[in-house]
């Protein structure tokens, strides 16, 4: 017997919004109209960066920063190009920079044993207090500046770190596997 293979087709329609008006919203200030854009490109933003990374934490990654990248840089497009193509272009040297860091730290950090001699180790890797004090302060001058930003910018910058980025968009595909059955 034969199986039965369900595929999903998405119908565009006429009322949905093309890529240029949402990128006309985004700028004008409709944060949910970047949302949409992030829904429409995410799954092929992430297979680009794992075709080249073959990582999936990292590939993940780097899709967060493609559409950080692209966000805030949005008011630069200038549309001579599809935006599907821009994001792919920001995912693809993403990826290569990546790739380009994993061998730069492979490099200096053999783990082979023959490669650690001569190499020494901190006998107290722990801060002395002139740099606690230099990294309290610097904390609170990044608090004090942040308050700066908008809302809209606040949250941007929160995404900045690897570590939010790759648990937000696990728990983004985990809630959409979820409630794919109300689709």
């Amino acid at each position: 017997m034969g199986s039965v293979v369900s595929l999903r087709v998405t119908q565009i329609n006429a009322s949905d919004p093309s890529d240029r008006e949402l990128i006309a919203r985004t700028i004008g200030g409709d944060g949910g109209a970047f949302g949409v854009l992030v829904d429409r490109f995410q799954r092929k933003i992430y297979r680009v960066a794992y075709a080249i990374v073959r990582d999936e934490v990292e590939a993940d990654t780097i899709t967060q920063d493609t559409f950080i990248q692209a966000y805030t840089h949005l008011a630069k497009f200038q549309g001579r190009s599809e935006f599907e193509t821009w994001l792919t272009r920001i995912a693809i040297n993403r990826s290569r920079d990546s790739l380009r860091r994993r061998r730069f730290v492979r490099f200096f950090s053999g783990d082979d044993e023959e490669n650690r001699e001569g190499w020494v180790e901190p006998v107290d890797d722990r801060p002395d207090p002139e740099r606690e004090i230099m990294a309290h302060q610097l904390r609170a001058a990044i608090e004090c500046a942040e308050r700066q930003l908008s809302a809209q910018q606040k949250v941007i910058f929160r995404l900045r770190a690897g570590t939010v980025r790759a648990h937000l968009f696990r728990a983004i595909h985990k809630i959409r596997k979820q409630l794919e059955a109300f689709r």
